[in-house]
């Protein structure tokens, strides 16, 4: 990626009324001590101060402020390819208009922009290969792994196109591929996915500290390492909760859990 093409093109998005907000070099994810998309700014000192002193930043979109849609085709797992996906949506009437503005993504997959302005949601593998983002996303000239996302036929956010009347039916219903999101939960959520729709869910900040104590403890319970349990904690008071806590209070909050599970099952604190 060239130098500052990340800040050309966020003060070029927030001229046209987008939010950005930096995410770490090569990567999808915010900075050591950022909140993703939840600090995302159409205020140019902070986006200028931001990029300067880190020219390789990568760039996020943040999509409900923006009034966008995202639909993430993914082809890199051979079992939940997105294009066939598409392809058997179109054979039910359902298409993805290919005139809006596209990016392929570093991992060779598509990026459709649709206008949008109903509720924000995320639907993971909405269909096999396929999400639905309203929230935010990684946008070019990202890299990752080297590759760049990149517009595809030198279109621009310009020429994003309204979403198709059926995809905002499937976004503001209950359906999930056609069953009641009831029947689904019921048929299929265990602990770990319950717990991390609560993760994702995040808080507000009236009961920050309350919230976060009752997930790490929750996350210690699924058995997972203590390591990965503090990680993950941070990645989750960063995106998660409005406003995230900081750092200090996050790690007495894992400390006290962890010194519990001490007593429990003799794990050693591993933070100061």
């Amino acid at each position: 990626m060239e130098e500052f093409s990340s800040l050309y093109a966020a003060l070029d998005l927030v001229e046209s009324g987008y939010e950005i907000y930096p995410l770490s070099a090569n990567t999808k994810t915010p900075p050591k001590g950022h909140h993703g998309y939840l600090e995302a700014t159409r205020d140019q000192n902070i986006i200028v101060d931001w990029f300067q002193n880190n020219p390789d930043y990568n760039l996020g979109l943040r999509l409900d402020t923006s009034h966008l849609l995202v639909v993430d085709v993914d082809i890199h797992d051979s079992a939940k390819n997105g294009k066939d996906s598409l392809m058997r949506l179109q054979r039910q009437g359902k298409t993805i208009s290919s005139d809006t503005y596209i990016e392929k993504t570093a991992g060779g997959g598509l990026h459709y922009f649709f206008k949008y302005t109903g509720d924000k949601v995320r639907k993971v593998d909405n269909w096999p290969g396929i999400d639905l983002l309203t929230d935010f996303t990684v946008i070019a000239p990202s890299e990752v792994d080297g590759t760049a996302y990149a517009p595809l036929s030198g279109r621009t956010l310009a020429d994003i196109k309204p979403a198709p009347n059926w995809l905002v039916d499937e976004l503001s219903t209950n359906n999930l591929n056609g069953a009641s999101e009831y029947a689904y939960t019921t048929r299929l959520k265990k602990y770990t996915g319950r717990l991390i729709d609560e993760l994702v869910s995040g808080t507000s900040s009236g009961n920050r500290n309350v919230w976060l104590t009752k997930v790490t403890g929750q996350l210690f319970a699924s058995g997972a390492d203590p390591e990965n349990v503090y990680r993950l904690v941070q990645m989750v008071n960063d995106n998660f909760v409005d406003y995230p806590l900081p750092e200090n209070e996050v790690t007495k909050i894992y400390n006290s859990i962890l010194k519990k599970e001490v007593k429990r099952i003799g794990r050693s604190p591993v933070r100061n």
